[in-house]
């Protein structure tokens, strides 16, 4: 039989139990009738059918000399009646059934079956068993496809090697076309890109019709990656469908439409999880372009500020704002900048069994324990004004306003931090100072912001090198002079780069964390709120040991947690030009020197 080797006399390892718990999944072809696995191209048909003239020519078909094997040769008729005379599967080793010739059951593994494996499974086939080594990669590959979860429902938990029981590192684009392999009509291939984006960790999902069919892309870490384009003909049925299923007007395809799905899904660990879906229509040259907003219902935070990406310094100093008993705490950043992890984290800290705490948000992404949580409903008049002024009458320790947005929260919010609340909210602004400006420009007295006001935080997410295929990086001069930084006065022995790998999807990052800028209310401060300019505020910034967006930043690279790259996307220009003086001169010299 040439290279091909029939295996009999050494002793297979033992499985993993990862094998033992997915293989019976794979079986449920059992339920299933024969004839729909009928393949007429087979290799074990065309050897039925005289076609091709031996056994061992029918074994060279299937298995080439590196024992790969050529999945789609193999019969899944033959498979069906293989596996239908094992009753526990999970006793079986890993095996392939290939062909059955003669009373003689050709079966392929990546371990060299003994003879008692053999002879067990001859026994319940009733035929002789032969066993041909094959490659790990075949039998992975056969095992995935075997053991692809019914699309009926959504499922997140990832694929599992069968041979090491670890997770599998396969690509995003063949794990989908394995998932949309299986889906039958447009929910189903819906469910298939759900439970894909899930499985890697995407926040968003962008279906996007061109004139090759419909775009699919995934927001993972903060960048979009192209998965696949799906054929023209169901691009617009999978619009219709999403449609149907967050209840918009499917004959409305003019303008854009909102709308809302909650499913349950299921992972590794748990079943039945409700995930909320936040969909959006935007009409387009080809059709309408769907964005899915991903939100697990289940609690994805930690009760530790220290994981959010604080340094030492930035954490001390939030710390000692969130533990005041009032005061105004502003988080501040655009869209996706890590705001809400930040609040819910600190909220969960918070919220002991001694004290009441009260959100109203826009909307609830997340259930925490022990929070009472408010939805905003403009329409029914619960705005966040309204919210707010309603949780005041229901004796709360701490508030958190989920955005600071027009003049009537502004001054309710204040009023709140200065009558024994500690309130934190949110605002849209490219820095921590200029979260003041835009807070006075809402209206409330200047006065009352500077007695409220305990501090700002601004922050923005950067990924993290991947630790798995992090290599040392000594920073180019072009890459020193882009931050403004002195090769001499900063350590450079740390520095990192990813040079990538399955585990990061090749882009050489994995997760990401806060780059955080921090403005604390001191005396000074304060009277520039009340009588400053924000030009006088950046000066004083400037003149004191301000913890920055640049020192922040410069701190990630010099220990070795992002790139330089990564700081120039994510953080704004103005932010890497803001240098410190000395500390040590006197604070109001800033404002003298600018006074008329």
């Amino acid at each position: 039989m040439g290279i091909i080797r029939l295996i009999g006399s050494i002793a297979a390892p033992k499985f993993l139990q990862a094998q033992n718990t997915h293989i019976a999944r794979i079986m449920e072809i059992r339920t299933m009738s024969s004839n729909q696995y009928l393949n007429p191209e087979s290799v074990w048909q065309r050897l039925r059918n005289n076609q091709i003239c031996s056994c061992e020519e029918a074994l060279r078909q299937l298995v080439d000399p590196k024992g790969l094997v050529k999945l789609e040769l193999l019969d899944q008729e033959l498979n069906h009646r293989f596996f239908r005379e094992f009753e526990d599967l999970s006793a079986l080793p890993p095996v392939i059934p290939l062909l059955l010739w003669r009373s003689c059951f050709y079966i392929g593994s990546p371990y060299v079956l003994s003879p008692e494996e053999l002879r067990a499974i001859g026994d319940r086939t009733l035929t002789e068993v032969r066993s041909i080594l094959i490659a790990p990669e075949s039998y992975r590959v056969w095992f995935r496809r075997q053991n692809i979860p019914s699309q009926n429902s959504i499922n997140s938990a990832p694929l599992i090697n069968p041979l090491t029981g670890e997770t599998e590192l396969a690509d995003i684009s063949e794990v989908t076309d394995l998932y949309l392999s299986q889906a039958v009509d447009q929910t189903r291939r819906i469910n298939a890109l759900i439970s894909v984006a899930l499985q890697h960790r995407a926040s968003d999902i962008h279906l996007e019709p061109t004139a090759l069919g419909l775009r699919v892309r995934y927001r993972i870490d903060g960048i979009l990656r192209d998965i696949k384009t799906l054929h023209l003909d169901i691009s617009r049925k999978i619009i219709v469908a999403l449609k149907v299923m967050c209840n918009m007007d499917i004959a409305e395809s003019r303008r854009p439409q909102d709308g809302r799905i909650g499913k349950n899904y299921t992972n590794t660990e748990e079943l039945d999880l409700d995930l909320d879906m936040r969909v959006s229509t935007l009409p387009c040259v080809h059709g309408e372009k769907i964005v899915i907003r991903l939100l697990p219902r289940e609690n994805p935070f930690s009760d530790r500020i220290e994981s959010l990406g604080f340094t030492k310094r930035a954490l001390s100093i939030y710390e000692s704002w969130i533990w005041q008993p009032q005061g105004l705490i502003i988080m501040t950043g655009p869209t996706g900048s890590g705001k809400t992890s930040t609040l819910y984290t600190s909220l969960q800290i918070l919220a002991t069994e001694h004290v009441n705490v009260v959100t109203v948000e826009d909307p609830v992404e997340y259930v925490l324990p022990n929070i009472t949580q408010t939805q905003v409903h403009e329409p029914a008049g619960m705005t966040f004004a309204a919210g707010l002024r309603a949780i005041l009458r229901q004796d709360p320790d701490i508030v958190m306003v989920g955005e600071v947005r027009d003049p009537e929260t502004a001054e309710t919010a204040v009023r709140a931090a200065l009558t024994g609340h500690l309130v934190l909210s949110t605002m849209h602004t490219n820095d921590a100072a200029s979260a003041i400006p835009r807070l006075k420009d809402l209206g409330p007295d200047p006065g009352l912001i500077s007695d409220a006001l305990l501090g700002v935080v601004a922050q923005r997410l950067v990924r993290k090198i991947c630790p798995h295929c992090a290599k040392p990086h000594t920073p180019t001069l072009a890459e020193l002079k882009s931050l403004h930084i002195d090769p001499d006065t900063v350590d450079l022995t740390h520095w990192r780069k990813g040079v990538g790998c399955n585990r990061c999807f090749n882009t050489g990052f994995l997760g990401r964390e806060a780059v955080v800028e921090l403005l604390d209310a001191d005396d000074t401060v304060r009277q520039l709120i009340y009588e400053g300019t924000i030009t006088q505020m950046n000066r004083y910034l400037n003149e004191i040991e301000f913890h920055s967006f640049r020192l922040a930043a410069i701190e990630k690279l010099t220990i070795g947690i992002t790139t330089t790259d990564e700081i120039l996307r994510v953080l704004p220009r103005s932010a890497l030009y803001r240098k410190s003086t000395h500390p040590s001169r006197h604070h109001m010299k800033a404002i003298n020197a600018s006074s008329p």
